[in-house]
């Protein structure tokens, strides 16, 4: 049976009305088509208590798939139709997937909080229910209003969420009801300069608005002013904090809080909030108190199993060593040398001034790499991940702008050659490997393996305890104990601490660096004794 032949013949199926209407079809139906609707309607024909009964066993069985559990809870026939041919490697649902859309059935108007590790489709576990939302409850006064928000921490992160959603919301049409006076197309857009320019400089009223719509929190708050806030806001239904654990830190927590000091007085507007990890417990507890109303908190653990029969790669996970920034260059020289540098792989570093540093070291290793960190433009890092993408680049350096939510699949090895400043980044750079990969290659024949190498040096020392706690409880073999246990050397002498920075990335020997400074120090000093005017006596020849 073509049951989205049945789905996508002009009707949003819903549960409240799909009773009264099934029995209605039009003599043009072929007795066929007739038939298939009889069939599907038939099966949807109970009362509610055994209803409920059937979605709960749906959502908990591990062996349905995607297409199955959307179909069988009535969504919209053209928004599965784009999940199942639009999406790769969306077969059954994950577990954060499944509680979101269980929850959106059976509670419509609730504030969700959740949290699950990376790599689990939680971008996929907010949009469905999302969508779902928008298309149940658009009539002809807000269907061309402005009902959704999604707030990410980057441009990059956030132009990803819109190109998942553009993918999914193509062809939908809202109101879509014979006694409609008008209808529309779902449409998602990033919030872009032109679109801000027109909310800031023209008539509100007279910009076409799109049901969704994703920014970052700075330029969202740009294209707000006092005058267009209340009407871009009237008809909010849904409020998304994606990776709000790095929206409530330091660097974002301000323009965080303001946005959502906009939404307090708006009852009717949902809040919803994912990650992978929670923030500082103060600030979440303080966030969850004054900004949601008794929220849903849906929380998942990492399990080796995304869905009932796909099976993540090993990852290895190991700590080493290194003495000093000379050792870690050491280090990845031998790892080339031992075959372990095993391509597509990321390469983090704490600054892109030592991401430059570093590239310009690896360079001339007959390895296609680049450089991804902050100080580029959207246009030049679009590139550069395209071309990782498309193979053309094995190996990219990059800052931590790439760490979260970024899904590029295929990465096999990641390199920590700065360690991460807190076991949360380091569980978001981790999740950055393995994606869309199986335990097997498609022949089968071959154990696929990824790998995550932490270098630490002396300074790291106290940096390095929380990160070898959790490799220890991912099951990571070599990691000492007493790093565990943080029985690490401390200095007394403050004044040695101070002396502890970190070394410029270079593999030029010390004595050569001496001398070049020194040569460099006589030039700047000749220099500005000849601004300044002043003239050195000359040396007095000695008689012969």
């Amino acid at each position: 049976m073509d049951i989205f032949k049945v789905l996508t013949r002009g009707t949003n199926i819903k549960s409240n009305s799909i009773n009264k209407n099934y029995t209605k079809t039009t003599k043009k139906s072929s007795i066929e088509e007739d038939k298939e609707l009889d069939f599907f309607h038939n099966q949807t024909k109970k009362n509610t208590s055994s209803n409920d009964h059937v979605e709960d066993e749906i959502i908990e069985n591990e062996d349905i798939s995607m297409k199955e559990l959307l179909v069988r809870n009535h969504f919209n026939g053209k928004l599965i139709y784009n999940i199942d041919n639009h999406l790769l490697n969306v077969d059954k649902p994950t577990e954060i997937q499944s509680k979101s859309i269980k929850l959106s059935i059976e509670s419509e108007n609730t504030d969700v909080v959740g949290i699950s590790p990376t790599g689990t489709g939680k971008t996929l576990a907010f949009m469905i229910p999302l969508i779902s939302k928008i298309i149940m409850n658009s009539n002809d006064s807000n269907m061309n209003s402005l009902q959704s928000i999604i707030i990410a921490p980057t441009n990059d992160l956030a132009k990803q969420i819109f190109q998942v959603t553009e993918n999914i919301v193509q062809g939908i049409v809202l109101n879509h009801k014979q006694n409609s006076k008008s209808n529309c197309k779902l449409e998602a857009q990033l919030l872009n300069s032109k679109l801000s320019n027109k909310l800031l400089f023209e008539n509100v009223n007279n910009v076409k608005m799109p049901q969704i719509l994703i920014s970052t929190p700075k330029r969202l708050i740009s294209a707000l002013n006092k005058e267009n806030t209340d009407v871009i806001l009237e008809h909010l239904k849904v409020f998304v904090i994606d990776e709000f654990d790095q929206l409530f830190s330091n660097d974002f927590i301000k323009q965080t809080e303001k946005l959502l000091s906009l939404l307090d007085d708006r009852q009717h507007v949902n809040k919803w909030m994912y990650s992978a990890t929670k923030p500082d417990e103060r600030v979440f507890n303080n966030i969850m108190k004054k900004h949601m109303n008794k929220p849903e908190l849906i929380e998942c653990k990492y399990s080796s199993k995304l869905t009932s029969n796909i099976v993540k790669p090993k990852i290895t996970e190991s700590l080493v060593f290194v003495g000093n920034e000379q050792g870690k260059l050491l280090q990845l020289r031998q790892l080339q040398q031992n075959s372990q540098f095993i391509p597509p792989m990321l390469i983090f570093l704490e600054s892109h001034s030592r991401c430059m540093a570093l590239y310009n070291e690896l360079k001339y290793n007959s390895i296609p790499m680049a450089t991804l960190h902050s100080k580029m433009s959207i246009n030049e890092r679009e590139k550069v991940i395209n071309e990782f993408k498309e193979g053309k680049v094995w190996v990219i350096i990059t800052t931590d702008i790439m760490a979260r939510g970024l899904d590029i699949n295929g990465i096999r090895t990641i390199i920590n050659y700065d360690i991460p400043k807190n076991k949360e980044l380091y569980i978001h750079r981790l999740g950055r490997v393995g994606r869309g990969l199986t335990s097997y290659n498609t022949r089968g024949n071959k154990k696929i393996e990824c790998e995550c190498i932490t270098l630490y040096s002396k300074i790291d020392a106290k940096d390095v305890i929380p990160i070898a706690k959790v490799m220890k409880q991912h099951g990571a073999e070599g990691i000492p104990d007493w790093l565990v246990e943080g029985r690490v050397r401390e200095n007394k002498n403050k004044k040695d601490d101070k002396k502890m920075k970190r070394e410029k990335i270079s593999t030029v020997p010390g004595i050569i660096r001496k001398e070049r400074r020194m040569k460099k120090e006589m030039i700047d000093a000749s220099r500005k004794r000849k601004q300044e005017g002043i003239v050195r006596p000359e040396k007095k020849q000695k008689k012969i």
